[in-house]
């Protein structure tokens, strides 16, 4: 399953989920409805009378609908700034860069692994100080608002293959759409909890209001009577109710947790190549009282989202959100009864036939393309095809490699706000042509005076270091930048525009960072970063196409026309009609940009269509030069399709 596969599932998924929410809503309505006849029937004292009233059952459904949509509502808005307002509620404290402690330091340098492996953005890092216990999560409405949540017993107990295998778990979470639908249930089930609120605040006001009073007085009204009565029975029924639909509501979100961790287990192996790794973390879990327990109060509501059971119950077997810790262990590390064996097999081969799935895709694309057309460029093509949204096995370690060989000034200025915004100053100055490692006066002029001198010291660095090291210290510097106050943002992308136009011309390494940043920051500072789908087919974009396979064909170190033509052949039937190849002189780098945005406007279907067109123009001699690599990459970056910056040109 490639990553656009994982998100539409998730959408899917979230439809069923819907549904069995609308089922629990309506039998709430009813169980509601009943409750009103018999209450209305006794304060007749002619019992039920006619069982359908439609006047009644529409009032009872307009209140209980408006009650539980609008807990549900409120609580999606309260966690509207995605995975940080989920880790803030849970006491998390974000993750000091400069940190001098051992286990976070080893944490940060974890996930952004990951993220370098993946091509994801590096999600916000919190510590659960107050947790003593081994557990974690990922929380977050898409990949750019994602956060991780750690807590202090994780970081303190595990060992870093241990930690490593946590994290990738929960990374399979992120790629897999599954933290959209993990917010939504907590959504879900507040709408549900607020009408057993609901009830116990009607029951509290009648047992401390005048209604009790009335009840208890000499010369206690009969009808009065009967209406305190009713009250109380009516808010004893909400709270009933509440209850058995929270105890419903449970169920689903067990039901849709369960099966995902199994996923996430096997992914976690597959990623980090070490099966010792996450067994090792959950053995450790298993050899605990306690367990994953989280001792906030918001433990159970989260539940689904944490990499262990967050909280036990004597239902277990109907309400854990997470198989049993033995199982989960022996399906990723099977001990020699068939069942265990069975187990893993199952599981291994849904994990192959997804990563396999792709490449099924690619071959079928070559039936209706000229013979031999993309025979030469299928292995690679596909491989790096298959790794947008995920990791393939040992690209963690290739991250970490690629990251080590960093040096630690450069890795330490990218972490920190002030830092990072210099490290970005820093590589567009750098990888200008006829650059050199001198801060020249015009930069100085649009360079933020208190970050010249860090500007001037990290220069020498990057220009003498490696090109591949450039985007990966960008990607690490997003988290930092996240930091800066609006009106600081405004300044710094004003800042990045004068240094990338001062020479009229924008280079392509100019042009990936600045779509780097646009995708990965825009969205953060904009109070409204929603986005329609506007194209559901290739014969909408025919402008669009033209100029980006055109602006990739055209840097092709062999054959443009060659590119070309495999990057359209890739499309078939579905590539818009009456294309040709611009030269460099019909488009400019603005065209490139709107042709971008536009495409990020696109279905899942459109853009699967569009990154595998882009990457066999890109391989069509299958060599990879840094300028090809550095452009797909801003484009891919452009339309949400992450390719992992751990691939290096070839040649």
């Amino acid at each position: 399953m490639d990553f656009f596969d994982a998100q539409d599932r998730a959408r899917k998924s979230t439809g069923k989920l819907l549904a069995l929410y609308a089922v629990a809503v309506v039998l709430i309505i009813l169980s509601v409805y009943v409750v009103a006849l018999l209450i209305l029937g006794y304060l007749g004292g002619s019992g039920i009378g006619t069982p359908w009233q439609p006047g009644l059952f529409l009032f009872v459904s307009a209140l209980v609908l408006l009650l539980i949509i609008s807990g549900t509502i409120i609580r999606v808005a309260q966690l509207r700034k995605g995975g940080s307002a989920v880790a803030e509620m849970l006491g998390g404290r974000k993750a000091e860069p400069s940190t001098t402690d051992f286990g976070e330091s080893q944490l940060i340098n974890v996930v952004e692994e990951m993220a370098i492996a993946s091509g994801m953005p590096v999600p916000d890092i919190y510590i659960l100080d107050n947790e003593t216990n081994i557990n974690a999560f990922a929380a977050g409405f898409t990949t750019d608002d994602a956060a991780i949540g750690v807590t202090r017993g994780a970081i303190d107990q595990l060992s870093r293959d241990e930690l490593q295998g946590v994290i990738a778990h929960e990374f399979s979470h992120i790629f897999n759409g599954d933290m959209r639908l993990n917010i939504r249930l907590i959504g879900i089930l507040n709408g549900i909890l607020l009408l057993h609120i609901m009830g116990m605040i009607v029951m509290r006001g009648t047992l401390f209001s005048g209604g009790a009073r009335v009840s208890s007085s000499e010369n206690r009204n009969k009808d009065g009577g009967q209406g305190a009565i009713a009250i109380l029975l009516l808010g004893l029924s909400l709270v009933v109710i509440g209850y058995i639909g929270m105890l419903f509501g449970r169920m689903i979100q067990a039901a849709v947790s369960r099966q995902r961790e199994y996923l996430a287990d096997a992914a976690a192996v597959q990623y980090t190549r070490n099966p010792d790794g996450i067994a090792g973390a959950l053995e450790k879990i298993g050899r605990t009282t306690d367990g994953g327990k989280i001792e906030d109060g918001h433990s159970m509501e989260f539940s689904h989202m944490f990499f262990a059971n967050s909280f036990h119950t004597a239902l277990d077997k109907l309400f854990a959100t997470h198989p049993p810790l033995k199982k989960r262990i022996s399906a990723i590390r099977p001990g020699n009864d068939p069942e265990s064996i069975r187990k893993k097999k199952r599981i291994d081969q849904r994990l192959e036939a997804d990563r396999l799935q792709q490449q099924t895709k690619g071959s079928a694309d070559r039936s209706g393309s000229p013979a031999g057309a993309l025979a030469d460029t299928l292995p690679i093509t596909e491989m790096l095809m298959a790794s947008i949204g995920t990791m393939e096995s040992g690209g963690v370690n290739e991250a970490s490699k690629l990251i080590s060989s960093i040096p630690d000034e450069l890795m330490k200025a990218a972490r920190e706000p002030m830092g990072a915004e210099a490290v970005i100053y820093s590589l567009l100055l750098v990888n200008r042509e006829r650059s050199d490692a001198e801060l020249h006066d015009w930069a100085q002029q649009i360079i933020h005076p208190e970050l010249i001198d860090e500007v001037s010291k990290l220069l020498p660095q990057i220009h003498q270091g490696k090109r591949e090291w450039s985007l990966p210290l960008a990607v690490i510097a997003m988290p930092a930048l996240r930091n800066m106050s609006e009106s600081q943002y405004r300044q710094f992308r004003k800042s990045m525009k004068e240094i990338i136009h001062h020479d009229d011309e924008v280079t392509l390494f100019e042009f990936a960072i600045e779509k780097l940043v646009e995708h990965r920051l825009d969205s953060h500072f904009k109070k409204d970063s929603t986005q329609k789908i506007h194209h559901h087919h290739l014969k909408s974009l025919k402008k669009e196409v033209t100029v980006v396979l055109s602006a990739l064909a055209n840097i092709s170190e062999e054959n443009p026309d060659d590119a070309w033509q495999k990057g359209v052949a890739t499309m078939k039937k579905a590539a818009p009609e009456n294309i040709r190849r611009m030269s460099p002189d019909e488009y400019t780098i603005d065209d490139l940009d709107s042709a971008l945005d536009e495409m990020n406007l696109s279905a899942n279907p459109v853009k699967r269509y569009l990154i595998r067109s882009m990457i066999y123009c890109a391989l069509s001699d299958d060599k990879l030069s840094i300028e090809e690599l550095e452009l797909l990459r801003a484009m891919s970056e452009a339309i949400g399709c992450p390719i992992p910056l751990h691939v290096v040109p070839r040649s």
